[in-house]
């Protein structure tokens, strides 16, 4: 048998694959906002796939994507701060309590394996993400002006050699 037939010898052995690199560089680049919005997105992915496995009755209970939930919903609270200002403090306790009942609420929902209750967890997390699309999105511009305004930064494609 020739090694040369086997699909495992076909590309790169014992590296990083391009999805993780292209994860990887995504995330060393991304603005505070972005991680947010990329945590989010992941957490609403998860919650969707919990559902789906509770409602087919596959690993209901805690298992390794309520407990990757309450991970990802503990790291969005982790990163709610104080503010500057009385008003600023005022939003940040409403969302962190906002995460807190979020917690609760997935806990609850493991001992019957809810996945109603998953459901809207992820309706709260799917319009947290929409919130956090339209700061990046703002975010965007303003980033583009002053990559723009700093000349010896190179935008684009180089194709002329």
């Amino acid at each position: 048998m020739t090694t040369s037939m086997n699909p495992d010898n076909f590309g790169r052995r014992n590296s990083v694959s391009s999805v993780d690199q292209y994860m990887d560089a995504a995330i060393r680049t991304a603005s505070p906002a972005r991680l947010r919005l990329m945590v989010l997105e992941r957490s609403v992915e998860v919650a969707k796939l919990l559902a789906d496995l509770w409602r087919k009755k596959e690993q209901l209970g805690s298992n390794q994507y309520s407990l990757k939930l309450l991970d990802l919903i503990n790291e969005l609270l982790s990163g709610v701060v104080g503010g500057s200002n009385e008003t600023e403090n005022e939003v940040c306790h409403k969302v962190s309590d906002l995460y807190i009942f979020l917690s609760k609420h997935l806990l609850a929902a493991e001992e019957n394996s809810d996945a109603d209750a998953i459901d809207e967890i992820r309706t709260v997390l799917e319009v947290e993400t929409e919130t956090w699309r339209a700061v990046c999105a703002q975010e965007a511009p303003a980033q583009s002006m002053t990559n723009e305004s700093s000349a010896e930064m190179p935008q684009g494609l180089n194709l002329q050699g």
